[in-house]
């Protein structure tokens, strides 16, 4: 059953029905909210703590009635206890403050493999997964039936469809407004697909949908416009039915024939891993492992680490992001995501970059504390806050860490600039161009024999 409805009924039990629950099962309200004990006061302590600062609660009133979703605080990272994984959509109806029934129970978060402590590759990478696909970029949509609507209505991981964020604010309208711009785009696919006809049959099940649009959802593009909606397309995740049983990518298939994401080849989980990590164009992969509760099979992400940093790149422009993946020597994989007419901008940063690590490799060890120091003075030339000290820099040369060096330098150097800019080109140009006379002076004047640092650069 729904961890979010258990604790919320449990809740509700004690504080307004009198009831007494036993030591189990106070131990067990506990192990799902993290803190496993047979006080109750300490669960009452843990559930207030973990709904008010993890678990955000958002709801609609309609006369005695309310209807609220379930979501993880996004200004707070991911803690894996057991409710955890049912908070990213539930949606449960409230009678006289009563909880009732669970209306939507959508996918379980996906755990990140090697960044989760419990996802590990020493534990999970030899497994074989029962289904593999890649990660559809977009929204994640769930459908179910609304009773007091008496129709099927869709909602986001974080809102109903009569809820949306304005400049970071919650505006919340009247139930029957489908408020929510990627809702609306949703229920308009949904009616010229008749995708309502197909979800009729299926009353008390969870559909869980992505909504992928025209720029991916990882670079935060704006809302929607209604007139925009032909420009997304919705696929098919996964089914949960009554039960709570979870339904794999191909098993949900046999309830409504649609477009799902890509499916992957079956490999061990660390060799999948090797596949997606460097890949640009692939966000990550979901993998489906069962386990002996059909209700909570694990589902696990194996996560791009480049993906982010290309898609700022392609959609963004965006020099910094630029930066780093050709820091890590992928010119060309660059390359085979962007348009022809930006392969000059690409290759032009390519060369300064190379430029300024020949600059930094050429650095005299026994001038490393100063060498610090002018790369510190010339980077607050051009930019008005300096996120890194000299003694940080000294500790990487002294390291010999040299690209972590020039990843850190240049990323300070290009935060908020664009690669297709030629200001932006001119001053990286100027910037390296500057620190190299600094530091041929610094040499000069005191009389390095050696002076490395030679007309490398102009």
């Amino acid at each position: 059953m729904n961890r979010v409805f258990v604790i919320e009924r449990f809740i509700y039990r004690v504080k307004h029905e009198g009831y007494s629950p036993s030591e189990d099962e106070i131990r067990d309200i506990g192990y799902l909210l993290g803190q496993p004990t047979k006080k109750l006061n300490v669960v009452l302590d843990r559930y207030a703590y973990v709904f008010g600062r993890y678990i955000e609660k958002k709801c609609s009133v309609i006369d005695d009635y309310k209807i609220c979703i379930y979501s993880w605080n996004p200004r707070i990272s991911f803690r894996l206890f057991p409710v955890a994984i049912h908070a990213f959509g539930t949606i449960i109806l409230f009678h006289n403050n009563e909880p009732k029934e669970v209306l939507a129970y959508p996918i379980n978060k996906a755990l990140s493999y090697e960044k989760s402590s419990e996802v590990s590759e020493h534990i999970y990478g030899d497994k074989i997964p029962r289904e593999v696909t890649q990660r559809v970029d977009g929204w994640q949509i769930t459908g179910y039936f609304n009773p007091l609507a008496n129709r099927w209505m869709f909602a986001t991981r974080y809102v109903l469809h009569n809820m949306y964020y304005d400049r970071g604010r919650l505006i919340v309208e009247n139930f029957e407004n489908i408020a929510n711009p990627y809702i609306y785009v949703v229920d308009r696919l949904a009616q010229e697909e008749e995708l309502y006809r197909y979800l009729d049959r299926y009353k008390g099940y969870t559909f869980t949908f992505v909504l992928e649009g025209p720029e991916p959802a990882i670079v935060k593009p704006p809302y929607p416009l209604g007139s925009d909606y032909k420009k997304y397309k919705l696929y098919l995740l996964m089914v949960r039915d009554p039960s709570g049983k979870l339904y794999t990518w191909r098993e949900s298939l046999n309830f409504i024939e649609m477009n799902t994401p890509p499916q992957v080849e079956l490999k061990k989980l660390k060799d999948l891993y090797k596949e997606i990590r460097g890949n640009l164009a692939i966000r990550s992969y979901f993998t489906y492992l069962e386990t002996e509760d059909y209700e909570n099979p694990m589902i696990i992400e194996l996560e791009s680490e480049y993906y982010p940093l290309a898609m700022e790149v392609k959609y963004l422009y965006d020099a910094k992001s630029l930066a780093l993946l050709l820091s890590e020597g992928l010119r060309d994989d660059i390359r085979n995501i962007l348009p022809y007419n930006l392969y000059r901008y690409i290759d032009d940063f390519d060369i300064h970059l190379r430029k300024f690590e020949e600059l930094i490799l050429k650095i005299d060890r026994n001038y490393i504390s100063t060498a610090a120091w002018e790369i510190v003075r010339t980077l607050t030339m051009f930019k008005e806050h300096v996120d890194i000290s000299v003694n940080e820099i000294s500790k990487y040369l002294e390291e010999g860490n040299v690209k972590r060096v020039v990843r850190k330098t240049i990323s300070i150097f290009l935060e908020n600039k664009s690669f297709i800019s030629r200001e932006t080109l001119n001053q990286l140009s100027e910037f390296i161009y500057r620190l190299e006379n600094s530091l041929k002076h610094f040499y000069k004047m005191n009389s390095c024999p050696t002076n490395p640092i030679q007309n490398s650069y102009h």
